[in-house]
């Protein structure tokens, strides 16, 4: 299940350190200790958990929850309630308020652990696949959009729809060389007629745009091209 982002809302740096330890093998931990430093992770960054404590220093995890809740983009992203408050009716409003679990502090690392899991299991289950991760380019297919992530940072690509379409068939046949002819077919189909040189244009295009991410978009001669993963520092195509 490596591979996940999960993202932490929690003012304790030892909890930091306990959920860190507990999950590092399941995917990438990013912690912040505000509200303020979760609204700003959670716009540009594409998560797949988010843990949340309540008593945060500049707002209530309750009320947050509701808010992102609310939020077309978030109605689907895991969420559980990570806090030291037992009292029953807290739990009742945590789950009300559309909280996929509420564990209550302390608790074991190997079962904190096992819940995560079970959520992020249950989650990939029963939401259909619509973004994906490939090296550094997290794709959207739903929203069309295919940012670069960089750490904890990620950076849109301003692609037209065909470029978008060309991108995510080479993320997906990654070291295979595809011909005109079969870039046709994906792309257009077999009913709409389109040069060779109208097929080149667009994946010039789209080698300028993915330039500065160190990947390489190669033409191969007399069979077509080949998108291949970087490898060491970035660099330019």
């Amino acid at each position: 299940m490596d591979g996940h982002r999960i993202l932490l809302v929690e003012d304790s740096p030892g909890i930091h350190i306990m959920v860190q330890s507990a999950i590092e093998d399941i995917g990438a931990l990013t912690c912040v200790t505000t509200v303020a430093g979760a609204e700003q992770e959670l716009s540009h960054g594409l998560y797949t958990l988010l843990i949340l404590d309540i008593d945060l220093p500049d707002g209530d995890g309750f009320d947050f929850c509701k808010k992102i809740r609310s939020r077309d983009r978030f109605q689907n992203l895991p969420i559980i309630f990570f806090t030291g408050k037992a009292d029953i009716d807290q739990l009742v409003m945590g789950f009300s308020l559309g909280a996929d679990d509420y564990i209550v502090k302390p608790i074991e690392p190997k079962e904190f652990k096992a819940r995560v899991e079970s959520k992020l299991k249950r989650h990939l289950q029963s939401v259909p696949l619509t973004t994906f991760r490939k090296s550094d380019f997290v794709i959207d297919l739903a929203a069309h959009r295919i940012s670069v992530a960089f750490g904890n940072t990620e950076t849109e690509l301003k692609l037209t729809p065909i470029e978008f379409k060309l991108l995510v068939h080479f993320l997906r046949n990654e070291g295979v060389v595809i011909s005109r002819d079969e870039l046709l077919m994906a792309i257009w189909g077999d009913s709409v007629h389109v040069s060779a040189h109208t097929i080149d244009t667009h994946i010039y295009s789209l080698r300028k745009k993915i330039a500065f991410t160190g990947h390489h978009l190669k033409a191969v001669t007399k069979k077509g091209y080949c998108f291949s993963i970087k490898s060491g520092p970035l660099s330019g195509v």
